[in-house]
């Protein structure tokens, strides 16, 4: 395959990603905001997301990624990414908040996730003059997710 051809393909399959994305800008907008205040307490993170429309309005799920460990004595190994967010500055998103609600999950029946527990935080409430939001933050991706960062296990000795 020439080279002319691979940039052509290339160009179509990010035009067709493009026309995919039917998030108004607002919602865009908000998201990019609500990525800014996760605060990773080690090394770095990669802000993840999933959006949802409904006749309510949108459900939007974000996460700090993974980071699997490639090589050495770690290696396969996944690490979730310890984070915080400003609560205050969360809130300030909304023009008005419905519900603020904190879940701690045992998740025995729910093969989405990993781990035996996780955490939810949840706020229910309007963006802008009429955009309904239901967000979402999780302790850690859901496994569809897949790693944010692949580290080098010959790496981590240097950190």
């Amino acid at each position: 395959m020439s080279i002319e051809k691979l940039l052509q393909q290339m160009e179509e399959y990010r035009s067709r990603r493009e026309r995919r994305d039917n998030r108004p800008e607002w919602l865009v907008t908000f998201i990019r905001t609500a990525a800014e205040l996760f605060e990773p307490l080690t090394n770095v993170g990669r802000v993840g997301f999933d959006c949802q429309g409904h006749e309510r309005g949108w459900t939007v799920c974000m996460y700090l990624g993974t980071t699997e460990i490639i090589g050495g004595p770690k290696d396969g190994q996944i690490e979730h990414a310890s984070f915080s967010i400003d609560l205050t500055r969360l809130t300030e998103l909304f023009n008005k908040i419905d519900r603020l609600e904190w879940y701690s999950i045992a998740n025995e029946q729910n093969d989405r996730f990993d781990d035996a527990t996780r955490s939810v935080l949840s706020v229910h409430g309007l963006v802008g003059d009429t955009n309904q939001v239901q967000l979402e933050l999780l302790h850690a991706p859901p496994r569809f997710a897949g790693p944010g960062f692949k580290l080098r296990g010959a790496d981590l000795t240097q950190c």
